[in-house]
């Protein structure tokens, strides 16, 4: 073999002075000839070899069997009982009435009377006047005048009374005389009056009858109010609402919802309470209980499918409306990554059973018996109800029981709450907040009722009034003793008290500042002195009441209009800056 050497160091000025040489590149795109216009044919993925295919499918494991049967039907057995009585605070019982929105059963308050209502009612009691009748409207002016102040800062109240003022009288009070029995059996004060005038005729008196039955549907109509005091559920030293359901007295169940204050009720608002039974008058426990009855009910289980599912063929390509590579989580977002698994691997695992429940139903699930394409059925026990050891059980949806020891009921309440509901500007707002510079707690009204029935800025009404009790000493003295400062007067004093008896609880006691006509709103004037609070309602966050209108439509077409409250977190702490025995500089 024959071996050439060659001289690389000789070669190197031939290649160099090649590489210097000017040259120009041009490069030449490379396009697609389409032989037809449409990409059907292309866009199929078409396979030739069936054997590469079939590969493919072992390889990705879709021969491999898992014994998992589709269901094709499936049985559900359940108790459910219809809540038949509610339980106010003071332990008041009445009957459950389902034609109307157990919210507005629950929060609904008794009207107080004020200018625009007055005016509205005998506004409408005009529209169903004849002739006859409008010829004596002085005569109900003079019987009910309207006996209004509004405050001097109160301008929607003020331009309503110069409006109406010797023109409308306080329907109001006509309404409450034409509901309120008086001294003659079968009558009303409103048709005592009636009767007692020798200005009215014969024909006029029946027709004024006539008007206070129509006016009286129309306001039982317009206005959903409690019948009695006794179905307040509103809750003032806790500031929010308190009541019960119950079922009949036979398998009674009692749903407590003790701490209501959100403004719509649903299923995880009551909880169950079974330490106690609620009886009506002369209601008494049968001796023997009667077994129990369960409804069965057959379904076609569906299978739950959402955007971006995967598809469990190979060539089947799913839609990209979910992008599960930009789910944020981290190590710790167990509920992320549970999301993520959920989606990807068992997206075609779940199955969904449509039971219907109807409204005011509370629904206990016995089992359910699942048939799949094999002809077997399995027996599906209700989630808690395996062994105690079983510490890891989960559910989702179910009301707690107070009594029982684990979390092993299996029991729902289906509420007959409302979906939609239209809601006003409040009426009424205070916010209760925490001064600890002057160890107190504050109630500002920031929003209080007018006379003319909507709310007005509470700050806006202490314009004129905020006086400071201050000592100017005469002569040519530098300083000046201020014995106390003051505060807006919508700001009201609650102040850390004991009750009496207990040395350990503290309350919170509604105060007034000196010269203060005291609070404006009915939310802290409904209770006669003194008024508490607990002290634990009022955190550091502060907490924010207010009033207003709601309405809704029920499913019987009638609609509701009540006045409700609701609770939720304040802003913070605040400052009065509320001095006393003070020396300040007056140059």
């Amino acid at each position: 073999m024959s071996e050439a050497i060659i001289n690389t160091a000789a070669l190197a000025p031939l290649y160099m002075a090649e590489f210097r040489l000017p040259a120009i590149t041009a490069f030449n795109r490379l396009e697609a000839s389409p032989r037809t216009a449409e990409f059907d044919r292309s866009l199929k993925a078409e396979v030739r070899d069936a054997l590469w295919m079939l590969t493919r499918q072992w390889q990705f494991g879709e021969f491999q069997g898992e014994d998992a049967a589709t269901p094709v039907g499936a049985r559900i057995l359940t108790l459910q009982h219809a809540a038949d009585r509610v339980v106010f605070p003071e332990n008041t019982i009445r009957d459950y009435d389902e034609s109307i929105p157990i919210e507005a059963r629950v929060e609904r308050e008794t009207l107080r009377t004020n200018l625009g209502l007055a005016v509205e009612i005998a506004r409408t009691a005009w529209k169903t006047m004849d002739a006859g009748l409008k010829t004596h409207r002085q005569k109900l002016i003079d019987r009910y005048p309207l006996s209004f102040t509004p405050e001097r800062n109160d301008y929607p109240g003020t331009q309503l009374f110069e409006a109406a003022s010797g023109r409308w009288w306080n329907g109001f009070e006509m309404h409450s005389e034409m509901i309120t029995d008086s001294s003659t059996p079968g009558s009303t004060l409103f048709e005592e009056w009636v009767d007692s005038e020798a200005a009215f005729s014969a024909t006029e008196k029946t027709a004024f009858r006539l008007m206070a039955t129509s006016l009286t549907a129309w306001y039982s109509r317009m206005y959903s109010q409690p019948p009695s005091a006794a179905e307040d559920a509103w809750k003032p030293s806790q500031l929010e609402y308190g009541f019960s359901l119950a079922t009949p007295p036979a398998h009674q169940t009692i749903l407590a919802a003790d701490e209501y204050y959100q403004g719509h009720l649903d299923w995880y608002s009551f909880d169950l309470q079974n330490d106690r039974r609620v009886m009506k008058q002369g209601e008494s426990v049968p001796p023997v209980l009667s077994p129990e009855t369960g409804t069965l009910a057959s379904f076609i289980p569906s299978p739950i499918s959402f955007k971006g599912m995967p598809h469990p063929r190979f060539w089947q390509m799913e839609e990209n409306q979910t992008d599960f590579g930009k789910i944020d989580t981290s190590a710790t977002g167990l509920l992320h990554l549970a999301f993520a698994e959920f989606g990807l691997i068992y997206a075609n695992d779940w199955f969904m059973l449509p039971f219907p429940m109807p409204f005011n139903s509370l629904c206990e699930t016995k089992g359910i018996v699942v048939t799949d394409v094999f002809g077997q059925e399995t027996l599906v026990r209700p989630a808690g109800r395996g062994a105690e050891t079983n510490w890891h059980r989960w559910v989702m949806f179910h009301n707690t029981d107070r009594t029982a020891g684990s979390t092993s009921t299996n029991k729902f309440y289906l509420p007959s709450s409302i979906s939609q509901y239209l809601e006003s500007e409040p009426v009424e707002k205070i916010n209760l907040l925490r001064d600890e510079m002057a160890n107190m707690v504050w109630a500002v009204e920031h929003t209080v009722p007018s006379q003319a029935r909507g709310g007005i800025n509470g700050d806006e009404m202490d314009i004129g009034e905020t006086t400071t009790d201050t000592f100017t000493p005469a002569g040519e003295a530098t300083i000046r003793y201020v014995a106390g400062t003051t505060v807006p007067s919508n700001w009201i004093p609650f102040i850390p008290v004991h009750m009496p008896g207990s040395d350990s609880e503290t309350y919170l006691q509604r105060a007034k500042m000196p010269g203060s006509n005291g609070a404006r709103g009915h939310i802290l004037t409904q209770v006669p002195t003194p008024y508490f609070i607990n002290e634990e309602e009022v955190p550091r966050a502060g907490v924010i009441v207010q009033r207003n209108w709601q309405r809704t439509r029920w499913t019987n077409g009638r609609t509701y209009l009540w006045m409700a409250r609701y609770k939720e977190t304040g802003k913070g702490e605040g400052l009065s800056d509320l001095k006393f025995d003070q020396l300040e500089d007056i140059t």
